[in-house]
């Protein structure tokens, strides 16, 4: 008897040994909805953190700006109260001028932002969320060329920097997941020949090294 519970016993502990090595099927349809709910329930997190430290960043100019505003008003009121025209139409010529500059790099902001946003129309983003953090990190890349184009800081069209950006595995979680089909994977499992990828992260890559990886290898004589 004693051999026969310890035999059950042993057996027990193998099949609970076995059930647990096996782990969960991630490839279900169950698995894929909680990855993409727990995926979605993050960006979330994220967005809302970044709502309240740009609330705190905007609290905190507001103030700079009506106590920069205060001072100024008090010190040309001092100028006018003592008969220093000229130095107070200069300061009211200077506080124009300022204010054209704003409106200047007003303008120049909406512009970039309205290009980023036609470029980011042609990807599928996960939610309104996902694309608010591609757009964010993207334009912070972005300079103006000679011409006044928004290009990257490598000299990367706008274009070009955005595919290169959605192919990066890196952000990958920012956009909806791919649906493999058999196609696709004839054409993965005859890539032996294209050019090794690497590592580095698209953001620290020369335009030329971009065009690089982004280019297949041929893989005859032909070119083909």
């Amino acid at each position: 008897m004693n051999d026969e519970t310890n035999n059950e016993a042993t057996e027990m502990e193998t099949t609970m040994e076995t059930e647990a090595s096996a782990g969960p099927d991630l490839s279900s349809p169950e698995a894929q909805k909680m990855i993409e709910s727990m995926v979605s329930e993050q960006l979330a997190q994220m967005k809302d953190n970044m709502n309240k430290m740009s609330k705190q960043r905007d609290d905190a100019m507001r103030k700079a700006v009506e106590l920069e505003e205060s001072a100024k008003a008090a010190k040309l009121e001092k100028l006018e109260a003592e008969g220093k025209t000229s130095e107070a139409l200069q300061m009211k010529l200077d506080e124009a001028l300022a204010r054209v500059d704003s409106l200047s790099g007003i303008n120049t902001t909406l512009t970039r932002d309205h290009q980023v946003d036609r470029v980011l129309g042609d990807q599928e983003f996960r939610n309104a969320t996902a694309k608010e953090m591609a757009k964010s990190q993207i334009i912070n890349e972005l300079k103006q060329d000679a011409e006044g184009r928004w290009v990257h800081a490598t000299g990367a069209s706008l274009g070009e920097f955005v595919q290169a950006f959605a192919k990066d595995e890196e952000n990958a979680f920012l956009f909806k997941p791919k649906q493999s089909t058999g196609a696709a994977a004839m054409q993965q499992f005859g890539s032996e020949g294209s050019r090794p990828k690497s590592n580095k992260p698209i953001s620290e890559m020369s335009f030329e090294e971009f065009l690089r990886e982004d280019t297949p290898a041929p893989t005859n004589d032909f070119g083909f």
